[in-house]
This record gives C-alpha cells, structure tokens and sequence, in this order.
C-alpha cells in the first residue's frame, strides 16, 4: 500500500508516452509526410537510372566493356530498390485509403 501512489503515476505516465507515440504512428500528416519522401526517393532512383543509362550507352559506343558492365549492375540494383520503394508506396496509400475509411 505504500508504493501504490507512486506505481499509479509511474503507470499514469508511462501510458501518456505510449499514447503519444502511437497517436505519431497512426496519424495522417505524418503517414502523409512519410509517403512524400517515399515519391521524393522514388524520383532520385529513376533519375539515377537515366543517367546510368546515359553512360551505359556512351560506354557501349566507345567500347568500354568493364564500364558498361559497372554500369549494367548499378541500373540492376537501382531498379531493384525502385520497385521495393514502389511497393512500399503502393502500400502505404492503402493503409492511408483504409485509415481514412475508418476501418
């Protein structure tokens, strides 16, 4: 009996700190703000791609094979996290389409 005052408020707090961070989590400005930078990297990927491009095809014309092969495996791996970022976006504006329905 003599601690539960204080185990009450440690409680009271601890669940003020919890709230917060999860009403953070689930809400829409920031699930918002989250999903323009997802589309901001999204853009840096594809622009990096088609400057990969650019010197893939300069590399092939001047017949630098170790180059175009570096810059083969440099446009693999940034389509690859390309379509990871658009599968992350893709679900992310289905959770928000949900969470605005209320479900």
């Amino acid at each position: 009996m003599r601690y539960s005052g204080l185990l009450a408020m440690a409680a009271v707090a601890a669940g003020v700190v919890l709230s917060s961070a999860t009403a953070k989590a689930g809400d829409p400005y920031w699930d918002r703000r989250d999903l323009r930078h997802d589309y901001v990297r999204a853009d840096r990927l594809r622009n990096d791609i088609a400057r990969d491009q650019r010197r893939l095809n300069d590399d092939l014309r001047w017949d630098r094979p170790r180059a175009a092969e570096r810059q083969a495996r440099d446009i693999a791996r940034d389509e690859r996290a390309l379509r990871n970022q658009m599968r992350d976006i893709r679900r992310a504006r289905r959770d928000l389409r949900h969470d605005y329905r209320g479900w």
